[in-house]
């Protein structure tokens, strides 16, 4: 006989149920209405022009065929990091101080992880990147909200910043540009 228990943890007992944004871009969707969705995260899908033959091209060098994982990133692509922190802002970085993920919720879980102990709070903007609240649950830290409002343009309501703040709080987080308000 199966238990009735889930063979998951609680912190994937997301609300999976389709949200009002959710049932809104459905509806405009089916509408056929020209929208501009700014949660597309894929680069592949936003209409970028690339010189795919440069692109592929990089697989015909041997050294992509050689696998050697280094645990802050490719010491090759952090160089070029700093190279450009560098050259375009005139700020000095060690390499060894670049940590690159592969996605930016990679790297919020990282630094959920790194900055809360289990049940600690970190203020997030609302509206915001719904992936957040998926991320802290996995991380196990509160996300707490506070309001964006919007009058010609976005911004951070400071008195529900102010309200929101409690001792378990470690962080505020600040998205720059915020999606889906591209502010």
């Amino acid at each position: 006989m199966l238990s009735s228990v889930s063979m998951f943890s609680q912190r994937t007992n997301w609300k999976l149920s389709r949200n009002k944004y959710t049932e809104a871009l459905e509806e405009l969707r089916a509408s056929r209405a020209q929208i501009v969705d700014l949660t597309v995260s894929n680069p592949t899908q936003c209409g970028f022009q690339y010189d795919s033959e440069k692109i592929l091209g990089a697989f015909r060098n041997p050294e992509a065929l050689t696998y050697e994982p280094e645990p802050k990133g490719l010491l090759a692509a952090r160089q070029q990091v700093a190279r450009y922190y560098q050259e375009d802002h005139r700020l000095t970085l060690d390499p060894e101080s670049i940590l690159l993920t592969t996605s930016t919720s990679e790297a919020y879980s990282y630094v959920f992880r790194l900055l809360c102990n289990p049940h600690d709070e970190i203020l997030v903007p609302k509206p915001s990147y719904p992936l957040f609240d998926f991320l802290g649950d996995l991380q196990d830290v509160s996300l707490i909200p506070y309001s964006l409002e919007h009058a010609h343009g976005w911004f951070v309501d400071f008195h529900s910043l102010i309200r929101a703040l409690t001792p378990r709080t470690r962080a505020i987080l600040l998205v720059h540009p915020n999606n889906p308000t591209g502010s």
